[in-house]
């Protein structure tokens, strides 16, 4: 007796939706990418409860043939290839046609659509991969695909989905990408009549991003277009290091327009950053890479998210160069830098710091210490000179010091907050009010925990879509430079997982210490006079523990005389 046999073509459907439709984000890509195949200039984007309830995406499309209706809804049905060689040219997002079929058959589908030719619509449901027959229905050229209760006929895969509000986070990241890569196309996306995010069609993908992550980012961006001698184009806008992130939800690759997840390309992007982002920090880039169609295939993945790319590696060195000469125009380091304590206006010098180094003469100490002396050898050190505005040389009675100026002005900040913390929960009003656009995770952390702001001190609104208002910062902070953007510390912070450990103000603030003082602290690249350098190193005479950084990196290395000499060959 035979034990094999052919499964159900639903059942069939349902185990094939599982390899595109993982999650509701997964039907809003697939739903997006098919209407900007179809032309649309304008998309909208309707949620309830995350898309678990709820997810419409309408748009003004070419729309779809009546006769066709049935067959959009079919398996391997599709408009945009015939052969598989149309794959090596093909400028579609999608071109399977598994997309609304698999969406189908796990949830109730309700397409309606019309083309500039017909006067009026029709529409056609289909519920767990049954279709219905198609009617009449007013509405204007385009397509609405309206699909309710996504998993019902699936238990296990709806009992693993996420809850609503991280998916509706999810679903927002996932548009933003969408929104930078198609920049002329408007986007519009709802929650119970809430706007969660919003862009126009612009001629310029500058002005999306200055939409989505706010003006300090957009004015800031430095541009990246480079072609090599292969024909491969690099093309985008990277952030400036200094304004890293704790996430990399700031972060788009785009291959031949197609918004990909690729690791090894975004770990050269991050490589290039590499010396002037601290450790646990991300970059802020968007790039476009121009590849011929013949060496990228797209169709290594179900949902797309990943292709595969001839000679990988060699793009991704490609796409460190580029990324990495963009960084040394802008912020080119200087080579030794050697300067007497000589008669020049350091006042002046200090004012344009933004940092708390007051020139001092021996036994005196700066706002940053206090009358402590723990640890005498940094008082008996010398400053030499500044190597690449980077480091300081300085020499002991013990050997020769190479010391990080930002890790060793880090450290200085963060013992300061932890002795002033009293006053971190106390209220400080900004004179001016500061707006601040967030990313989709970013908001959905704020929503959770806006309570958490007032106890720590700060004064934080709802101003509407993704963005804040900054009213008043802890009294703590009220110094630092850019002060309101410690809000997107905390986020970064509970972002990160430490909520999970105790009250929400007690675990804020060790990272958000360490945070700050990051800010606050003098940057790498950051040429310092001589009275600066030997002001820094007695003020670590001061601190508990001056042989690291708050996030663990090392302040200074020793080369000891016996050491240098050895390597010289020298015996004394």
């Amino acid at each position: 007796m035979s034990r094999i046999h052919r499964l159900d073509s639903i059942v069939r459907d349902q185990i094939a939706a599982g390899e595109v439709v993982e999650r509701p984000a997964s039907v809003v890509k697939e739903l997006v990418e098919n209407s900007l195949d179809a032309g649309a200039h304008r998309i909208h984007i309707r949620l309830i409860e995350g898309g678990h309830s709820l997810i419409e995406v309408s748009d003004d499309g070419s729309g779809i043939d009546p006769d066709d209706l049935p067959l959009a809804m079919a398996r391997h049905a599709t408009s945009k290839i015939s052969e598989l060689s149309d794959l090596d040219s093909s400028p579609w997002l999608g071109f399977r046609g598994e997309a609304l079929a698999a969406i189908a058959a796990v949830s109730q589908v309700r397409l309606s659509s019309r083309t500039a030719l017909d006067t009026v619509g029709h529409e056609l449901n289909v519920e767990g991969g049954v279709s219905g027959t198609t009617k009449l229905v007013a509405m204007a050229p385009g397509t609405t695909v309206r699909v309710t209760n996504l998993f019902y006929n699936t238990p296990a895969r709806l009992k693993s989905q996420k809850s609503p509000g991280a998916e509706t986070g999810w679903i927002q990241h996932l548009t933003e990408h969408l929104a930078v890569s198609r920049f002329d196309v408007g986007f519009l996306v709802e929650q119970m009549d809430k706007v969660l995010l919003k862009t126009a069609a612009q001629s310029d993908p500058l002005h999306t991003l200055y939409q989505l992550y706010g003006r300090e980012v957009a004015d800031s961006l430095l541009p990246v277009d480079q072609t090599g001698i292969t024909g491969i184009r690099i093309s985008g806008w990277i952030a400036p290091a200094h304004l890293h992130r704790g996430t990399r939800h700031a972060q788009s690759l785009y291959v031949n327009h197609r918004w990909v997840t690729n690791w090894v390309l975004r770990q050269a992007v991050e490589e290039a950053f590499r010396p002037q982002v601290p450790d646990r920090r991300f970059p802020l880039f968007w790039l476009w890479l121009d590849l011929p169609p013949v060496s990228v295939d797209p169709n290594v993945h179900p949902t797309k998210a990943e292709v595969r790319i001839d000679r990988e590696r060699q793009v991704a060195a490609l796409l460190y160069r580029a990324v990495q000469d963009v960084l040394t125009t802008k912020s080119p380091a200087s080579g030794l830098s050697i300067e007497p304590d000589r008669a020049r206006d350091e006042t002046a010098a200090y004012s344009q710091a933004n940092w708390s180094l007051e020139p001092r003469t021996q036994g005196t100490n700066s706002a940053d210490s206090d009358s402590r002396i723990l640890h005498q050898e940094f008082l008996d050190l010398t400053p030499l000179a500044q190597w690449q505005s980077k480091y300081i040389i300085a020499q002991g009675p013990f050997g020769l010091y190479l010391i990080d100026q930002h890790a060793a002005h880090e450290r200085l900040y963060y013992e300061r907050f932890k002795r002033e913390k009293g006053s971190t929960t106390i209220a400080q009003p900004l004179l001016v009010p500061h707006v601040m656009a967030l990313n989709t995770t970013e908001w959905q952390t704020f929503v959770q925990y806006r309570h958490v702001f007032q106890e720590a001190g700060f004064d934080v609104t709802d101003a509407g879509g993704a963005t804040i208002m900054v009213h008043a910062v802890p009294q703590g902070f009220k110094d630092l430079p850019n002060d309101p953007e410690m809000v997107r510390t905390v986020l970064e912070s509970i972002i990160q997982g430490h909520a999970q450990y105790g009250h929400p103000v007690t675990w804020i603030e060790e990272p958000l210490f360490a945070m700050a003082a990051c800010k606050a602290a003098i940057k790498a690249y950051r040429p310092m006079s001589h009275l600066e350098m030997r002001t820094l190193l007695q003020d670590m005479a001061s601190l508990d523990d001056p042989r690291g950084c708050p996030h663990g990196r090392p302040t200074l290395i020793r080369l000891s005389l016996e050491e240098v000499d050895r390597r010289f060959g020298r015996k004394g």
